[in-house]
């Protein structure tokens, strides 16, 4: 947890006081998380889950091989979800396709692919599994 929130204040432009007002403690306790030095409540790591969907959470429940899943913000149509998840299969087939590293996608071509490709297809198939899990009779599986 403290990576994610230290990879998040970096890439955000964030202060350590940023931090902590998201998740509802000081400057210094905030990046007294992000050092280990504090260990974190549930009612910070929840709002920081919020706040940061995936970016924070989804390391550590990694863990115990869970994910953060949106559950309210499915708002894509079939056809865009269909569009980001063939975005990022074409970004992965051209980088598997290179000539100087051909089928491995090394470093340099995932960061050009990004978070925010992978992102998108990762939200438009958890939509789909959530619906498939209601479908399934099950309220959230994802």
């Amino acid at each position: 947890m403290g990576d994610d929130l230290t990879n998040i204040r970096k890439e955000d432009g964030l202060t350590w006081k940023d931090v902590g007002r998201v998740l509802g403690k000081s400057e210094d306790r905030a990046s007294n998380y992000a050092t280990a030095l504090a260990e974190m409540p549930v009612s910070s790591f929840l709002l920081g889950c919020r706040e940061w969907n995936g970016r924070f959470g989804n390391g550590v429940l990694g863990l115990i091989g869970m994910k953060l899943t949106e559950i309210g913000a499915d708002t894509y149509s079939d056809g865009e979800k269909l569009s980001h998840i063939l975005r990022v299969a074409h970004l992965l087939a051209a980088a598997l396709g290179d000539m100087e590293t051909p089928g491995t996608v090394d470093d340099d071509e995932l960061r050009e692919i990004g978070s925010e490709a992978l992102d998108e297809a990762q939200r438009a198939i958890d939509a789909m599994r959530v619906r498939l899990s209601r479908l399934n009779g099950r309220e959230v599986a994802a």
